[in-house]
């Protein structure tokens, strides 16, 4: 076409060899856009396989969690930040596939879609437009301009290229470390992997203009969208391997094939703690292993076997087991004088499992004779006045085949309320005793007796508004309405009646005084004096007299009040 005068046909001849040689050369794009298109679809395939994968590793840990949470609690939380941010960063790049795609096409924003889930674009939903769907329908395949724009920008600082670059050496990061607290440091071949396909330094050399090929420029920049979608794919697909390899690695450090123990204890055995003089004392000593993080079932009864030779016991009693030492504590009471048997089993949770490995055991004790107990239960004094409790046991012997006496008797009474308490009534100072008996095989025979102090109750404290002394208000003193009598650091909860006082103070140059015969601070008390009062007054409330359940008075002595 350049060389001299040509006919109109020569002309056109020119122009339909220009035409073919273009429509080749598009054909050949074409091909290669459309491999694109098929490793695409072939990567999304594999990401559904990871996630496949993945899950069954979860699952997997769920289950560990459910079976023994305190062990696996470090596993546990952990997967669960990792599936979060994969799944983030995953979407993350979702989200810069559909936006470069919308804009290339340009898809009005009243037909785009939003994701449907956290995995819905690796499935195929003609309603909701599914994502494989758009990436395989996109028209503009070979548009070389919008990914640049979105990803690169016209100088490099593009913020949603840098934002991505940021995700990606944000989860790095987070995953080395997490790798680390799992037995794999820096130098480990997944840290070295993981190092690998997250790589996103900058490459330098004279090839590049100006010496420098950014990560957003070496992946997003002259390259035709369906080559961008492709290679964001496979970033997808990178971060799902990830993914499972530290999913592989958590679960590896439960070490689901074998018991672990975490706490030793040394444990004397002794054939029995009841010693005849003369014979030998013996004890086996051993050191034994337990887990404190996952607690055995221990249950008594008559063990048995079913048709499949496995070990059991008809309604069993479950003994229940300390959480912090592990041990279970087998407690009964000893109603048969002599050697008693019994035998049980032991149920340890299998790592990972709902089943149990079990362990039968066999033990006996001795029962000796009963000797007494009796325990007050405030203190080893009664008190003139109050009801004083008292529980009485003797051990192997029942509560109704127990009774109990004060002696002398002219001291106080005892009433029995059943269970083995009692409640106890003295009337004067001194020392008494409980003497009890009890009835062994139809005979009563005496258990011994325990002594006793008799003592007055100490004297309560008279109150104002729960003050004993020191400075009060005239407020205070118009809103007070009596004197109250209180115990103070007694035990009993005894009540104190104010039966008279009288309140003196110095108004102006003489003395007033007024009197109550009973609790109540009356209206010539507030009138006369409360009201005549000035800071700096003093108040007194004097021959306070108090009664309580013994039925005597008591003298509660002098209150004293500065005015504020």
């Amino acid at each position: 076409m350049g060389h001299g005068k040509e006919t109109p046909r020569q002309k056109m001849i020119g122009l339909m060899y220009l035409f073919l040689t273009c429509m080749l050369a598009l054909n050949v794009s074409k091909s290669v856009l459309d491999a694109f298109i098929t490793i695409n679809d072939r990567l999304n395939d594999t990401n559904e396989n990871f996630i496949s994968k993945n899950e069954i590793a979860y699952d997997a840990i769920d289950k560990a969690y459910a079976s023994n949470k305190t062990k696996t609690e470090k596993v546990y939380k952990t997967a669960l930040s990792l599936r979060e941010k994969s799944d983030s960063l995953v979407e993350s790049v979702q989200y810069y596939k559909d936006t470069i795609i919308f804009y290339a096409d340009k898809i009005p924003a009243s037909e785009r879609f939003k994701i449907p889930g956290k995995i819905g674009y690796y499935r195929y939903d003609e309603d909701l437009k599914d994502t494989i769907h758009l990436e395989e329908a996109v028209n503009s395949k070979s548009n070389t301009d919008i990914p640049a724009q979105i990803m690169v920008g016209n100088n490099g600082n593009s913020v949603h290229g840098i934002r991505l670059k940021e995700k990606f050496n944000v989860y790095r990061e987070w995953a080395i470390e997490t790798i680390d607290k799992f037995g794999a440091d820096s130098t480990s071949e997944i840290a070295k992997t993981i190092y690998s396909v997250f790589n996103t330094a900058d490459e330098r050399g004279a090839k590049h203009q100006g010496g420098v090929l950014s990560w957003q420029r070496r992946n997003f920049e002259y390259l035709p969208l369906m080559a961008v979608i492709t290679i964001m794919t496979q970033m997808q697909a990178t971060v799902r391997n990830v993914e499972g390899d530290i999913l592989n690695l958590m679960y590896k450090s439960l070490d689901a094939e074998s018991f672990k123990f975490n706490k030793l204890e040394s444990i004397v055995l002794p054939k029995s703690t009841y010693v005849m003089r003369g014979n030998e004392y013996s004890a086996q000593i051993f050191l034994a292993a337990f887990d404190t993080t996952q607690a055995p079932i221990v249950e008594i009864g008559r063990v048995q076997t079913n048709e499949k030779g496995e070990l059991f016991i008809e309604n069993p009693i479950e003994v229940k087991v300390d959480s912090k030492t592990g041990m279970a504590t087998y407690t009964t009471k000893g109603t048969s004088v002599g050697i008693q048997k019994y035998e049980g089993l032991i149920k340890v949770p299998k790592p990972n499992s709902q089943d149990f490995q079990v362990y039968r055991f066999s033990n006996e004790y001795q029962v000796a004779e009963p000797s007494l107990v009796v325990s007050p239960t405030k203190m080893n004094v009664f008190y003139i006045g109050p009801d004083n409790p008292v529980k009485v046991s003797v051990p192997g012997i029942s509560s109704d085949k127990i009774s109990a006496n004060i002696t002398p008797s002219s001291y106080g009474s005892m009433r029995n309320r059943g269970g083995g308490e009692y409640i106890v009534r003295v009337g004067r100072p001194g020392k008494c005793r409980v003497a009890v008996s009890a009835e062994i095989n139809g005979n009563r025979q005496s258990m011994g007796s325990v002594e006793f102090r008799i003592k007055r109750v100490p004297d309560p404290v008279a109150v104002l508004l729960g003050k004993e002394n020191g400075g009060i208000t005239r407020g205070e003193l118009q809103a007070a309405s009596r004197l109250d009598a209180r115990m103070k650091d007694f035990d009993f909860d005894l009540k104190f009646t104010i039966q008279s006082f009288k309140v003196t103070a110095k108004v102006g140059q003489y003395f007033v005084e007024e009197t109550s015969s009973s609790s109540r601070i009356n209206h010539k008390m507030k009138q006369s004096i409360f009201n005549q009062l000035s800071r700096g007054s003093r108040l007194y409330f004097e021959d306070i007299v108090a009664k309580g359940p013994d039925g005597k008075a008591r003298n509660l002595g002098v209150l004293s009040f500065t005015v504020q």
